[in-house]
């Protein structure tokens, strides 16, 4: 491919955060890829006989932004026995993204902890 019509000052700009983790992941052994959010690999029975469940008894609506209360208390609950970190609280996201702008936005600005 000849790359003449491209100006040089763009050899100057860097590969972005996400195209790295790609080439990372290239010399990883069987990484799992949630590149676009989704699994790459099928979800367990008993998941999916719970969710069919829940849909048939009309368990279908959003739930709240934080997540379902008994869900974040005994998430809480293990972190808490596990780690010993009694002073942070677990949040439910509906996905890494969200999650990780979350927690870096907390490493840099602490006052949003």
């Amino acid at each position: 491919m000849d790359d003449a019509w491209i100006a040089g000052r763009m050899s100057k700009i860097e590969a972005s955060g996400i195209r790295k983790a790609f080439d990372m992941s290239k010399s990883m052994k069987d990484p799992i890829n949630l590149s676009i959010g989704l699994p790459d690999f099928d979800v367990a029975g008993p998941v999916k006989d719970a969710a069919i469940e829940a849909i048939e008894r009309g368990h279908n609506a959003y739930t709240l932004t934080q997540g379902l209360p008994e869900l974040r208390t005994k998430l809480q609950t293990a972190v808490e026995a596990t780690f010993g970190h009694s002073d942070r609280q677990v949040l439910i996201t509906s996905g890494s993204s969200g999650a990780l702008l979350l927690a870096l936005c907390s490493v840099v600005n602490p006052a949003t902890r």
